[in-house]
């Protein structure tokens, strides 16, 4: 089956620390038509995860969906982007979203640079 629409990338994956705003940019293009239409887009389950649907510029055929994503405490967020187009060979996209929020894990201090420091003086 020929490609009629690419959507890159079709899996959204961020990862932060909590009180960080995550971003992402997914290009929806068109491979067989000139043009494309999106219609609607909804989110299904998240309320933490916003999406803007960014249109065409003047002389361009790619969509754009700017994802973002907000948690302020550790939490593993996952939602999908449904858009509707009227393309009748391809009427509905799908986009999923996981946004991970999780605490730096603090270094070891005993780390290889300094074990390979001991070795190399003798110690």
């Amino acid at each position: 089956m020929k490609e009629i629409i690419k959507i890159s990338p079709s899996t959204v994956n961020m990862s932060g620390a909590p009180g960080n705003t995550l971003n992402a940019v997914v290009t929806i293009e068109p491979v067989q038509a000139d043009a494309l239409n999106i219609i609607d887009m909804k989110l299904r389950f998240n309320k933490q995860i916003k999406a803007e649907l960014i249109r065409p510029g003047q002389g361009e055929k790619n969509w754009q969906v700017k994802i973002s994503c907000y948690s302020d405490a550790p939490a593993d967020i996952y939602d999908f982007i449904t858009l509707t187009t009227d393309n009748p060979d391809k009427s509905h996209l799908r986009i999923r979203v996981y946004a991970i929020f999780e605490n730096a894990v603090p270094l070891e201090t005993n780390d290889f640079k300094s074990e390979k420091n001991k070795q190399s003086q003798g110690i």
